[in-house]
């Protein structure tokens, strides 16, 4: 019987050891999720942006190639998105608004940073002509396909890591 209460005793010690290890910021196990985040970001964010990327990239000359890079790099950035959106979304804090938060300013960086401004504009003040003056028809189909292909990007690796997150797949990351 005292054999069994040291068993017991032993037992518990054990798991309030691992409890403070996966709570513990940056403990081994924490490395591990952010490592599993990051190659789930990438994949679910490379193969959701894909088909747009696609549509963007595949009509231009040396398509097949820009296709790609530009799926490869986005996997990239999906990865470090999944990290931080990882950090963001702590555990207890389910605060959807801030979780959209994160996803919109990746969305918005990527979109914006992509748009490459025509020839034909004359600078200071940018003009670029009809409809808005500072943003012409092209910029704006520019801001439309990238807006598309990030949104896929980012919110593809968002859904996964959420529904990682349900499944118990990765943990989220300790307040």
């Amino acid at each position: 019987n005292n054999n069994n209460n040291n068993n017991n005793n032993n037992s518990d010690s054990n798991k309030n050891e691992i409890d403070k290890n996966n709570k513990d910021k940056f403990s081994f196990y924490q490395r591990i999720e952010s490592a599993k985040t990051a190659a789930l970001g990438a994949l679910s964010g490379g193969l959701l942006s894909a088909p747009f990327i696609g549509f963007h990239d595949l009509p231009s000359t040396n398509g097949l190639a820009q296709w790609e890079f530009d799926t490869d790099m986005g996997s990239l950035e999906s990865a470090l998105f999944a990290i931080v959106y990882r950090y963001c979304a702590r555990e207890d804090d389910d605060n959807d608004m801030l979780n959209m938060g994160v996803v919109g300013a990746f969305v918005l960086t990527r979109t914006l940073s992509r748009i490459r401004v025509p020839s034909y504009c004359t600078a200071v003040p940018l003009d670029c002509g009809d409809p808005l003056g500072y943003f012409d028809y092209d910029m704006i189909r520019q801001l439309l396909s990238n807006g598309l292909e990030s949104a896929a990007l980012f919110g593809g690796a968002a859904l996964a890591m959420e529904y990682a997150y349900r499944e118990k797949w990765i943990g989220k990351f300790p307040n």
